[in-house]
């Protein structure tokens, strides 16, 4: 008979011959299981398919398969409060390649154009001088990867209550470098001198500042790309 060893020290079987079912140290072995409810306090492994209606837990290694989006077609997957999610104010166009915002892009920095097709780049950033040392450098860039520099620079002297912008545009070609300021709009009294210098292949953005106070910078560069 299929008993053996059934209901003993040596585990569970079925069928003729004999199949193990549960074995003597506690494991399961069959080829096909409904449960209503499984807990599992390890590690859950198989060679085949686990499917379930929902799956709360940790996964480490590769899924496959199809995941239900809250959210419209063709919106980019995003996490909102813990959920999966998507929306209309976010999208891809996959047939066209194309990225929908509908709303603001907030970055540091940007590139427009794509590998060959790359034509420029702008960045932001913020810095500081102490003193009145002449030509501190604000920005350094290699000159033999741009063409053309566009600088807006926004300095700041709070203790002194003035303000400074100053507009100024680069040309780069081989180990030349032609720069001019087109434009300084002063409130209160001038902040600092704002030059841009060739030095050892790089093209470099410096400031003089006129006093010795704490001055803040908020600086946007535009950069071409050479080629």
């Amino acid at each position: 008979m299929a008993a053996e060893p059934f209901n003993s020290a040596g585990g569970y079987t079925y069928g003729i011959p004999p199949q193990p079912l549960i074995t003597s140290n506690g494991n399961l072995s069959a080829i096909n299981a409904t449960f209503a409810n499984v807990n599992v306090s390890g590690n859950l492994i198989t060679s085949g398919t686990i499917s379930a209606d929902n799956f709360i837990g940790n996964v480490q290694g590769n899924i496959t398969g199809d995941f239900a989006v809250v959210g419209p077609d063709k919106g980019i997957v995003y996490n909102k409060a813990g959920i999966i999610f998507s929306d209309d104010n976010f999208k891809f166009d996959y047939a066209n390649a194309t990225l929908n915002l509908n709303g603001n892009l907030v970055t540091n920095s940007i590139t427009l154009g794509v590998g060959p097709l790359e034509f420029s780049k702008a960045i932001v950033f913020n810095a500081t001088t102490n003193s009145s040392t002449p030509e501190q450098p604000l920005h350094t860039i290699a000159a033999n990867t741009v063409s053309s520099i566009d600088y807006v620079v926004v300095a700041t002297d709070a203790t002194a209550n003035t303000r400074q912008t100053s507009k100024l545009i680069a040309g780069v070609l081989g180990d030349t470098v032609e720069y001019f300021e087109y434009g300084t709009i002063d409130i209160n009294g001038g902040v600092c001198d704002v030059r841009i210098k060739n030095e050892t292949g790089n093209v470099i953005l410096t400031v003089s500042p006129m006093t010795s106070n704490q001055i803040t910078y908020k600086i946007m560069v535009t950069t071409v790309k050479e080629g």
